[in-house]
């Protein structure tokens, strides 16, 4: 809790800049802090009691759960990331028919990984605004987030 509270005031003060939506939950507590289906955002409670909506920066997304809160880095998360096997596929590269198992998962879900073309350097792009990559035997491409993380199982985790 005591580690908590500077990290409130300091987002508080980042609050006014970045948050300008609030959620229809509740706080209960001064100390509240959960996230959103989008791992970008999370909520914290105001002094007023009511719940600010503030971003992570980039690269880093919302945890919540086996031992972790905040805002961690995607590659960090202890679950509800890609595998290793499925990140490790850029230092492949694309090979002479310009096919690999693209588009590919990159640790950052706002982000993907597609071949431009034979031998080419893999591109790094981004997902549309409020969408995730999922890439699994049920579905690949960017998917609202309630969809990633029911495909990522990813439901407890914010």
């Amino acid at each position: 809790m005591l580690v908590l509270m500077p990290l409130m005031v300091l987002l508080q003060g980042e609050a006014s800049a970045a948050a300008d939506t609030t959620t229809n939950a509740t706080c209960r507590h001064a100390a509240d802090m959960w996230g959103d289906p989008d791992p970008n955002i999370f909520y914290v409670c105001s002094d007023g009691g009511q719940p600010l909506q503030i971003r992570c920066p980039a690269g880093r997304g919302f945890f919540s759960g086996l031992g972790h809160l905040g805002c961690l880095p995607f590659a960090h998360w202890p679950a509800c990331r890609p595998s290793e096997e499925q990140v490790a596929t850029t230092t492949a590269g694309c090979d002479a028919d310009g096919h690999l198992a693209s588009p590919w998962a990159s640790p950052d879900p706002n982000q993907f990984y597609l071949c431009s073309g034979p031998n080419g350097t893999p591109l790094l792009l981004n997902c549309a605004a409020g969408k995730g990559f999922v890439a699994n035997s049920e579905a690949t491409g960017c998917a609202d987030w309630s969809h990633w993380r029911r495909q990522m199982q990813c439901e407890a985790y914010y």
